[in-house]
């Protein structure tokens, strides 16, 4: 059920991609603008995570507790200077874990951490959905890859909301997606700066990727018929922002697939893993590769696909080894 209700939202989200028509493709799907914007939304706060249905079991239950591992995480990302909402973003987003904020506030608390304030999100607006899809976040990439904004840089949203024109709250959600590409560090108690990974950094994180991602393939049970659906419709998607010549929007999905590939393995510590070595990769993509196409081929993301789909599991490994490798050599070509 879950399943076929995310393929149904990765279609209206595609076919908004392609045609940027919204009333087109509310009145093909038959559902309103509101429900479009929800979801389309939710795709760009939280990715894959945020298309699936939030649960409507009381969050202050308490009956509803977390395991240790939960609490590590959390206690983690805490360490990162997060707040519950980002919190509990990143646990969706990155382990498929959904635990509510008084329980994440409950598990700081008795860590002797104080949460850091929720952060507020911008009003509603009816026209979101006619907005650029880049955004700040493109802005903030080209004056980092310009070098107006220098490696170990202090952003000061302040500062960025001024430059940019924009409200501190649109500047910081910009300041977390492109934390989630490495390109930004984010430390408790000291803000944002920006990251730059050295040659040697770049080449272990390809080193570890290859053996990371090549052991979660190989490690993936017969994926399910919607499963695959899934995997065919996220490269949909890449190939709408590939089309549109949307490069931050395109790094970011190509960069998601990967994580939503290892997501249907079984070791969550695994993908956990993956999230940070990711990190560090895609920032060398968008600072280093200038080639027409972006080092992570849509086309390849379709044959590793299509060889899972036949359960081709070897090929499949095979094909993730070339990937990564080709990667890193535009990297390494484009970084000197």
């Amino acid at each position: 059920m879950w399943e076929a209700a995310l393929q149904d939202r990765l279609a209206w989200i595609t076919a908004y991609e392609r045609s940027r028509d919204a009333g087109a493709v509310c009145r093909h799907y038959g559902i309103t603008r509101a429900t479009l914007r929800k979801w389309w939304r939710r795709y760009e706060a939280e990715g894959m995570a945020g298309l699936a249905e939030r649960s409507r079991a009381p969050v202050t239950s308490p009956n509803r507790k977390a395991f240790p591992a939960q609490v590590q995480a959390v206690l983690a990302l805490r360490a990162e200077g997060l707040g519950g909402t980002a919190i509990r973003a990143r646990l969706l987003r990155e382990q498929g874990v959904d635990l509510s904020i008084p329980t994440i506030r409950r598990i700081l608390a008795r860590a002797g951490e104080a949460p850091a304030p929720a952060i507020t999100a911008a009003p509603e607006k009816p026209s979101l959905l006619d907005s650029p899809p880049e955004g700040l976040s493109a802005q903030l990439l080209e004056a980092i890859t310009r070098g107006q904004l220098r490696p170990g840089e202090k952003l000061a949203e302040e500062a960025l909301a001024r430059r940019l024109g924009a409200g501190r709250t649109r500047v910081r959600e910009a300041l977390r997606n492109l934390a989630f590409l490495g390109l930004v560090r984010i430390e408790r108690n000291r803000g944002a700066f920006v990251a730059m990974p050295s040659g040697e950094e770049i080449a272990q994180a390809y080193e570890a990727r290859r053996v990371v991602e090549c052991g979660i393939v190989a490690g993936l049970p017969a994926l399910t018929p919607a499963q695959i659906a899934t995997l065919r419709q996220h490269v949909k998607i890449q190939a709408a922002a590939e089309a549109a010549g949307q490069r931050l929007r395109l790094v970011r999905l190509l960069t998601e697939f990967h994580l939503v590939l290892a997501g249907m393995g079984a070791n969550a510590y695994l993908r956990g893993f993956l999230q940070k070595l990711v990190a560090t990769t895609s920032h060398a993509v968008l600072l280093y590769d200038h080639a027409p196409r972006p080092c992570c081929a849509v086309r390849e993301h379709g044959d590793i696909v299509e060889h899972l789909a036949r359960g081709e599991t070897d090929q499949a490994v095979a094909l993730m080894t070339r990937h990564l490798g080709a990667n890193q050599s535009r990297v390494d070509h484009g970084g000197g």
